[in-house]
């Protein structure tokens, strides 16, 4: 080592830094000692730790320090969340357009309150009666008649307005953009008064009528007209207007109130929109109105015509301004027609096309050949070839209506064309088609006598009936949630198809927890043994039901069921028909009013998406749900392998249009209608009274009322107030079954049972299988014949 440093410092440029080399060195010492005496502090602090203390002392002042006092905090402001409203409208602030208030009195309330109801609450958004009730007397009035009526306790008339003004805001501000107000002693044409507030911006303070009283207040009489800002407005001062309804005129006291908030006085004229009144001064001056209106202009562009002295005179008024309106209706539709014929001359070659009638729509394009819309033939009693399994049949009752309209139609546009000199004799031909683009188009062949030639001349005619204006139907709000109950009525012979109902009723319902609960009607036949006997016939059911819902009782599942005997008759197919009537009456009593009851079959298979669809479209006091199930052919005769879970397939099975079976309904309403029809089908309270419902008086008595086909279904549509909603349902799937149609024994034949005969012929020919199974059938039988 000092050899090699040795060798270093003899080099020449180490010999020539070495004083360099040496000052920087005692520098670095010189710092290292001197450097920790100049500071003003110690360098590192000293920490004394006792040996009974378990503080420690820090004298550095920068030393970080963890100050737990009042932690952890809690934050200021908790966020809060968002709630969403239910519809769209309400969150981006969308209002109805108008709402019409009419101030009535109980004496005028079931005459002209009535008229009113009756001529302007199809126009308008929404109508609401305010009528004085004062002392809680009840108004003689139905909730038929009118349905939005509030009563005001307060007798002081002159204060009904201001009433009526908070009524509103309370309720209404946030739904509508302006506020019609009237009495029920005022006529008023809806329809225009629609187009005018469809054309005013809502960005403007309105506030006007037809009549102003003096220089600056609406009249009441005639009408008055506020937007939604002004009723704002109003509001705050509704106190110093009640303080300050000192006159006895509520135009005053209104108009007042309304000067008050806005400093705006009545205005005849919105936007270039202008509105006007006829006040009829005599009686006189009506039935002249009425019988010559387009005589009188300012008759003609009322929009409210007052006082009213009766609700008959409320109608006339209403006629004549119908009449006028469709006569200005059809004039501008005529104007619409010449405008489109003359421009179509100035559109390309290939365009010049003006559909018939002018203005129409033109119909569907099809795409592909399956697409081709079809005629159907008729004439005046029969149709041919509505369907690819009829050939013919005869018109129903709407259809028989529908085209006696159109002929008669077309017979009086031809004789009144040709003077009357062609006489109607026959009808050749009908065709229609139905066109959902378009309508119903109709062509028609018409023999007729000419009178001068005295010889039959032949007249073809084509009728258009175009769609109308589609319009939404408001139906009550139903949700998923709700508990379907169903009724499954199982026969001796069916007590397989119960057992396979019952699997996978807890697939589907109990394991995954659906709210549903289930009833077996157990049918035992008249000499079956019944319950407590060691051989019942539904032991087994009985005890898979129990043990069901012995497993599943902490979830709520519960599957029950109820024993019906039924009597031996000679009139077979009338008891299996009405047997339902039976089974429900028996079973609804199990069942509060506000229940949804499912009617089911062993044959069907148990499927969630239908469970949901029978509680969307099965509405209480409003609507019966029946289902087209998709039934399954017979497997004997198809050349496919049959399925375990039946699919939707037209080589498997078909929708069936006859199927009247599957039911679902509430309880209260299903109590109602079978009241009303009781004289006709007797009400069963107990099993000994089922043979009622097979006696020769039920008989005679559906032959009497023409129901051939009796069914819950058929009392529904006979004796309910509900609509009655069909549709094919895919969700809906029937197994095959094996039907036996026996019409009578021994020597009794009846009419109705003779008619349930034929329908099940014809329902067991539709299900044995498709056309082209049945036509190889039987081209195999007819080879096996040669």
């Amino acid at each position: 080592m000092i050899k090699q440093i040795n060798m270093l410092c003899s080099s020449a440029r180490l010999r020539q830094n070495f004083y360099l080399i040496i000052g920087v060195t005692i520098g670095l010492l010189f710092s290292l000692i001197v450097g920790p005496l100049l500071e003003t502090g110690c360098l590192f602090s000293i920490s004394t730790i006792d040996s009974d203390s378990s503080l420690i002392i820090v004298n550095d002042e920068y030393e970080p320090r963890i100050n737990l006092a009042g932690k952890p905090q809690r934050a200021q402001k908790i966020p809060q969340t968002l709630l969403r409203p239910r519809y769209y409208s309400t969150e981006l602030g969308i209002r109805e357009k108008l709402f019409v208030g009419i101030l009535a009195n109980q004496a005028s309330v079931d005459g002209l309150a009535v008229a009113v109801n009756k001529t302007v609450t199809h126009w308008v958004d929404k109508t609401i009666f305010f009528v004085d009730a004062a002392g809680g007397h009840k108004l003689n009035v139905t909730l038929m008649k009118i349905p939005g009526i509030v009563g005001f306790t307060d007798s002081r008339s002159v204060l009904k307005p201001f009433h009526m003004v908070k009524y509103i805001a309370d309720n209404y501000l946030d739904e509508y953009e302006f506020f019609m107000l009237i009495k029920d002693s005022t006529y008023l044409n809806a329809d225009k008064l629609m187009n005018i507030v469809k054309r005013v911006s809502v960005s403007e303070d309105v506030y006007a009528s037809g009549t102003v009283i003096g220089t600056n207040y609406c009249s009441l009489d005639a009408g008055i007209l506020l937007s939604n800002s002004v009723i704002r407005k109003m509001i705050p001062n509704v106190d110093w207007c009640v303080r300050n309804a000192f006159s006895t005129s509520d135009d005053d006291n209104f108009g007042r109130c309304v000067l008050h908030s806005i400093n705006f006085p009545c205005q005849t004229s919105i936007q270039g929109q202008s509105i006007s009144s006829y006040h009829l001064w005599e009686a006189k001056d009506l039935i002249n109105l009425l019988n010559q209106p387009q005589q009188q202009e300012s008759f003609n562009r009322a929009l409210t015509v007052y006082p009213m002295p009766n609700a008959e005179t409320m109608y006339k008024t209403h006629l004549a301004f119908c009449k006028m309106n469709l006569e200005k209706s059809n004039m501008e539709i005529e104007a619409l027609r010449r405008s489109i014929v003359t421009e179509s001359s100035l559109e390309p070659p290939n365009f010049r096309k003006v559909n018939w009638p002018v203005g129409s729509q033109y119909g569907s394009t099809p795409s592909t050949r399956f697409d081709v819309l079809k005629w159907e033939h008729f004439t005046e009693t029969h149709l041919y070839l509505d369907s690819r399994i009829s050939n013919i049949r005869p018109l129903n009752e709407a259809e028989n209506t529908d085209i006696r309209n159109v002929l008669n139609t077309s017979i009086e546009y031809l004789e009144s064309k040709y003077s009357n000199n062609l006489k109607f004799d026959h009808l050749v031909n009908g065709y229609k088609r139905f066109d959902p683009s378009r309508g119903l188009d109709y062509i028609l062949d018409l023999t007729f006598k000419d009178i001068v030639g005295n010889r039959l001349i032949q007249k073809r005619v084509e009728v258009s009936k175009l769609l109308g204006k589609v319009e939404m139907l408001s139906v009550p709000y139903v949700t998923e949630n709700t508990r379907v109950h169903i009724l499954l009525p199982v026969r001796t012979n069916e007590r397989e198809d119960a057992f396979r109902f019952l699997r996978q009723y807890k697939q589907i319902c109990i394991d995954k927890k659906e709210k549903t609960m289930l009833m077996l009607v157990l049918l035992y036949d008249a000499n079956a043994p019944g319950k407590g006997a060691v051989d019942d016939v539904f032991k087994q059911l009985k005890d898979e039901a129990t043990s069901l819902s012995n497993a599943h009782k902490k979830d709520g599942t519960k599957v029950a069921w109820l024993s019906v005997r039924i009597p031996n008759t000679k009139l077979l197919a009338l008891r299996d028909a009405l047997l339902d009537f039976a089974v429900i009456d028996l079973a609804i009593k199990k069942f509060p009013p506000d229940a949804l009851m499912m009617l089911a079959r062993p044959k069907m298979e148990v499927r969630q998406d239908y469970l949901n669809r029978v509680r969307m479209n099965t509405i209480m006091e409003w609507q019966i749900f029946s289902a087209l199930p998709f039934s399954e052919y017979d497997p004997n005769l198809m050349t496919y392998p049959r399925q375990a879970t039946l699919d939707v397939n037209k080589y498997y099975g078909h929708f069936d249009p006859f199927d009247y079976d599957h039911l679902s309904f509430y309880a209260k309403d299903y109590v109602t209608s079978r009241k009303r029809a009781e004289l006709l089908i007797p009400i069963i309270r107990a099993d000994r009274d089922i043979h009622r419902l097979v006696s020769e008086s039920t008989s005679h008595s559906l032959k009497a009322a023409n129901m051939t086909n009796p069914s819950v279904y058929s009392m529904f549509v006979a004796y309910s107030d509900c609509h009655i909603f069909r549709a094919v349902e895919s969700g809906l799937r029937l197994h095959h079954k094996q039907r036996h149609c026996e019409m009578y024994e021994g020597n009794i034949v009846d009419h109705t049972s003779a008619a349930l005969y034929g329908n099940c012929i014809r329902s067991r020919n539709r299900n044995a299988g498709s056309k082209g199974q049945l036509a190889r059938l039987v081209l195999e039988y007819q080879n096996q014949l040669k």
